[in-house]
């Protein structure tokens, strides 16, 4: 789908959620800042997963603390888990990492962009791409 110049894999959003609750999610899976720092240590290390006890040994916090946030990432699409023997290794997924810097720039836009169906969004025809 391409909204204003934006090009949106409209699979990740599930049927009867759109935009907003895409972006909401996504957030919501960043709002702490341990979670950010997950998201810049498995980026710094894209060319070689990394074991939550990795993890958390970087992070200076506990295995469990990490795998409760490791989980949450997992979730929203941010994180890849791969089972390699008796351990789980995490990757950072860039797919989802550029779906959310379109789904923030797309819904900034639609922000500033008139309503056309008088915020009647249960009928409108651009719900799903709309904030």
């Amino acid at each position: 789908m391409v909204v204003q110049d934006i090009t949106l894999e409209t699979d990740r959003l599930r049927p009867g959620r759109g935009l907003v609750e895409r972006a909401c999610e996504l957030q919501s899976a960043l709002g702490l800042p341990v979670r950010m720092k997950m998201i810049k240590v498995l980026g710094s290390h894209a060319d070689a997963p990394l074991s939550v006890t990795e993890v958390a040994r970087m992070l200076s916090i506990s295995q469990p603390t990490a795998t409760k946030h490791l989980a949450i990432l997992h979730r929203a699409g941010f994180v890849r888990r791969e089972q390699v023997a008796s351990r789980v290794h995490y990757t950072l997924d860039l797919d989802t990492v550029a779906e959310y810097r379109q789904v923030l720039d797309l819904a900034f836009r639609h922000a500033f962009t008139p309503c056309v169906n008088s915020f009647d969004c249960d009928t409108c025809p651009y719900a799903q791409t709309c904030v």
